[in-house]
């Protein structure tokens, strides 16, 4: 009988704590995803990449990791995270809470160096808190800026 109620009170404990925290997306994860995201591009064309990019029930939306793309003219191309804003000019001019303009930092690290990580403050899609976002960027076919972050 002891036995039992032991099993029963440990099984009882472990059914109710607190589930673990959500793992991480790690950097690694974030080039992974934005490597899939080239690939995905030459296999089906911009256009269609972008709008499967957009698709907010599609399998390029993966919980805080989703795909953006903008033109170098400043216009979004694509939008995982927000799919309302395809086709919006004035990605420049978007700014984080401190006020820093998150594209234009994304522009001058991507047009420098072809790809690259920028941070800034951005609210989090999942947990709709403004948190810390790392941004992996890269230059696609010298016309677009394609990238995706995560939250820490």
């Amino acid at each position: 009988m002891r036995r039992l109620l032991g099993s029963a009170l440990v099984a009882a404990a472990i059914l109710s704590a607190p589930a673990a925290p959500a793992a991480t997306v790690t950097e690694e994860q974030v080039v992974a995803f934005v490597d899939k995201m080239l690939a995905h591009i030459e296999k089906v064309g911009e256009e269609q990449a972008f709008a499967d990019f957009s698709d907010i029930k599609g399998p390029w939306i993966q919980g805080e990791l989703y795909p953006f793309c903008h033109s170098l003219a400043g216009i979004n191309v694509a939008q995982g995270g927000n799919p309302k804003m395809v086709g919006k000019p004035g990605v420049l001019d978007i700014r984080d809470p401190d006020g820093r303009y998150v594209n234009r930092l994304i522009f001058e690290k991507v047009l420098k160096d072809g790809k690259g990580w920028v941070e800034y403050k951005w609210p989090n899609s999942l947990t709709k808190k403004i948190e810390m976002k790392d941004v992996y960027s890269v230059l696609v076919h010298n016309k677009y800026i394609c990238g995706s972050g995560r939250y820490r």
